[in-house]
């Protein structure tokens, strides 16, 4: 048995695990949330499990999906948009596609 642990461990109270499954609700990526709020992702998907959010099933909200459909019809890259708004660039191309976009082909745009 170890006597010293490095490993700590955040317990999340009632406010802060409500936030923290809004922002997976919204399609906030599971890293970003660890991060925020100090916990492992594990953590995260079994919060999200016991309030009966499947894995993999949190969408983005109406308002985000348009915002990111706009900025990439507007030219600006998948990765660019992804970053942006904190979400990943599948996230982004699903999104697009979604509302009724084409995603450009890959490589340097021409001007």
């Amino acid at each position: 048995m170890r006597k010293k642990s490095v490993q700590s461990q955040t317990r999340l109270n009632a406010s802060n695990r409500a936030e923290l499954l809004a922002g997976y609700a919204a399609g906030v990526p599971v890293r970003e949330l660890a991060g925020r709020f100090g916990v492992h992702r594990a953590t995260i998907w079994e919060a999200a499990t016991a309030a009966g959010i499947e894995r993999g099933k949190a969408e983005l909200s109406d308002e985000v999906r348009e915002h990111a459909s706009r900025l990439y019809a507007e030219g600006v890259s998948l990765a660019h948009v992804a970053k942006h708004l904190g979400i990943s660039n599948e996230v982004v191309r699903s999104a697009v596609i979604a509302s009724g976009g084409t995603i450009r082909s890959a490589g340097r745009q021409r001007r």
